[in-house]
């Protein structure tokens, strides 16, 4: 399943990309990603352009195997400035620009040029598949992320978890891109995701000096804690995040709420973890916030208030990660039916989980 494994298939659908783009990377010390995310991008009529910020291994030479070119940056605590500069290098306006642990699987290339010349403005929102790791084993969340623009309309701004900012009067605008990417940044030692980790909490640190109140910072140096399992650390940004009252469409928000609710249940906080059921109306929609839901309601031993959510969940339109409309659910209506003694039941929806750990350990004890 493609929770359990990085997906390496590389499809292109359709005919080749007409529209001139430039895929413009940076990257330090990364050779091993930089070569999957280069080799990938060789299949497509692409302009490479990587820019080194200072690496000691082997990613320049690399970059110079299959990048049109490859450029020096010195690194200054400033992703933006970094990107803006590879951009700048760029032989093409139309930008793509990716991170090394990101590898292209998918491109509708008739669909992606309709949709660039139908949204000259406009942002192109691609699909990223980020893998961790977790006690059950990888699973994969799904997120869209803006990247592919015209330099004109648009530079990056912020020293770190940079976004795109127009330029002149346009307005900002988007659109979903039909291109897929790996993301494998969350996997690693423990060693080197800490190492990753506190160079980002540190650089946000700087951020919040200047926007204190700035909830998506917050937001972020939570997610820097949760990478290195800190659900402590996580728990006290996140709840500084949702102080300031962040806006419940935002998608990070959406992220906020789930993380923010699986930590306070893994510390045994179940109280604090109810009081997010107050977004249930915004979020009803969503798999993943109706399987919190659900695993708050049996925390607070309420199973027949818990099985309707993940029933919910299975049939929810909207979903961010692979396993929260299918497997997770299915785990928990099993579960939910072995409390109440339907054993026959339990394993038939545990068996519809495959191989996730959790059911497969349910299944081990049923038997015995």
């Amino acid at each position: 399943p493609a929770a359990q494994a990085v997906i390496t298939i590389i499809t292109l659908k359709k005919g080749p990309i007409m529209i001139p783009i430039s895929v413009c990377i940076i990257t330090k010390n990364e050779a091993e990603n930089l070569e999957k995310c280069l080799s990938a991008l060789k299949l497509y009529p692409f302009e490479i352009v990587v820019t080194d910020t200072g690496s000691n291994d082997s990613s320049k030479e690399i970059a110079e195997k299959y990048a049109d070119k490859v450029l020096d940056f010195a690194w200054c605590d400033d992703f933006s400035a970094a990107r803006n500069f590879c951009i700048s290098n760029a032989s093409h306006n139309m930008i793509l620009s990716l991170d090394t642990d990101e590898f292209v699987t998918e491109i509708d290339s008739d669909s992606l040029e309709k949709l660039i010349v139908q949204n000259p403005t406009a942002v192109g929102r691609i699909e990223l598949l980020n893998y961790f790791d977790t006690n059950s084993g990888r699973r994969a969340h799904i997120s869209r992320v803006d990247r592919l623009f015209d330099r004109r309309h648009y530079t990056y701004r912020n020293r770190i978890h940079e976004y795109l900012h127009t330029l002149g009067n346009i307005s900002y605008s988007t659109y979903e891109a039909p291109l897929t990417a790996d993301h494998v940044g969350y996997l690693g030692s423990k060693e080197k995701l800490r190492d990753k980790s506190m160079r980002d909490i540190n650089l946000l640190v700087k951020e919040l000096d200047a926007t204190p109140d700035n909830p998506y910072l917050h937001f972020q140096i939570g997610q820097s804690y949760l990478m290195m399992r800190d659900d402590q650390n996580a728990c006290k940004y996140f709840a500084k995040a949702l102080n300031y009252h962040p806006d419940p469409a935002e998608d990070y928000t959406r992220i906020l709420i789930k993380n923010y609710g699986e930590s306070l249940l893994s510390l045994g906080l179940t109280t604090e973890a109810s009081s997010l059921l107050s977004y249930y109306s915004h979020y009803e929609d969503n798999a993943d916030y109706l399987c919190l839901a659900g695993c708050i309601y049996l925390q607070l031993n309420q199973p027949l208030r818990a099985l309707p959510e993940f029933i919910k969940a299975q049939a929810a339109p909207k979903r961010d990660s692979l396993d929260s409309a299918t497997r997770t659910p299915a785990y928990y209506i099993g579960f939910i039916y072995e409390l109440f003694g339907e054993i026959d039941i339990a394993k038939s929806h545990y068996l519809r989980c495959g191989d996730y750990t959790p059911a497969l350990k349910r299944l081990e004890a049923i038997k015995n």
